[in-house]
């Protein structure tokens, strides 16, 4: 990974962090979009969770998170571990919790952080 998509997958996990979900969005799509390697499909899955939470966060749209974060699920699980310092296997662990609520239709009380290690 290069220092500059280094830098900007920082400033993604940032805003995801203050729950900024759009901008962090928009940082991913940059990224996502620049990327042209085998880290193209980890981006678009971190974009389907900011896309998610921002569903439930402003529109209160389930039906558009659960879309969301299910296709972020899918893409994601084929990482194993930690890849490029985010804990992918405990983000997959939390995005089931949420999705598992949501299914209840209860708002999930907290929602995830993303610790790069």
């Amino acid at each position: 990974m290069s220092d500059y998509n280094r830098s900007r997958l920082i400033a993604a996990i940032n805003e995801f962090n203050r729950k900024d979900f759009f901008e962090c969005h928009e940082i991913l799509e940059d990224i996502w979009f620049d990327e042209r390697g085998s880290s193209r499909e980890l981006y678009q899955g971190l974009l389907h969770i900011a896309v998610g939470f921002y569903h439930l966060t402003k529109k209160n749209n389930f039906k558009g998170t659960m879309l969301q974060l299910t296709k972020a699920e899918n893409i994601l699980e084929k990482y194993p571990g930690v890849v490029q310092g985010i804990d992918l296997s405990k983000l997959l662990k939390q995005i089931r919790s949420i999705k598992n609520r949501l299914k209840k239709k209860e708002v999930p009380m907290r929602l995830p952080k993303i610790i790069l290690q």
